[in-house]
């Protein structure tokens, strides 16, 4: 992506905020049970950026979780936000929240790298989920 336009994020309660100057080189929805469990949903959508392009503009100070020996999950210390994953086989590469990520901000990943990965660990419950009623907000 030749004009890539910078892209900005955050916690739900602001404390951390983040940019993001290079697109990523990845986006995927996974659906492992880690980061299902981890997330509290059925899958997170995850872009990885090079760590070259990505900065906190404000705050940065995380609780980190380890979820392996090789992969670091951070959240906000204070609303609990998961916000970046740190891999050791990746380490130029940070993976980042898709849903922290400012709604209007593209990614910039190419298109065929857009999948879902761990399909076969997904919950059962989510097949026909798209075929659901739409609503505009909470109408019970």
């Amino acid at each position: 992506m030749a004009n890539f336009a910078e892209i900005k994020g955050s916690c739900y309660c602001g404390a951390n905020q983040f940019a993001i100057t290079q697109p990523a080189v990845d986006t995927h929805h996974c659906h492992c049970s880690i980061c299902r469990r981890l997330q509290g949903a059925a899958f997170v959508t995850l872009s990885i950026f090079p760590k070259a392009g990505f900065r906190w503009t404000k705050g940065g100070d995380l609780q980190t979780y380890n979820s392996s020996d090789k992969v670091h999950r951070n959240r906000c210390k204070n609303c609990g936000s998961p916000l970046t994953i740190n891999l050791d086989a990746l380490p130029d590469l940070i993976a980042v929240s898709r849903a922290c990520i400012d709604p209007n901000g593209d990614p910039g990943q190419p298109a065929e790298s857009l999948r879902h990965a761990f399909w076969l660990d997904r919950v059962p419950w989510l097949e026909g989920a798209d075929q659901l009623p739409k609503v505009a907000g909470f109408d019970k």
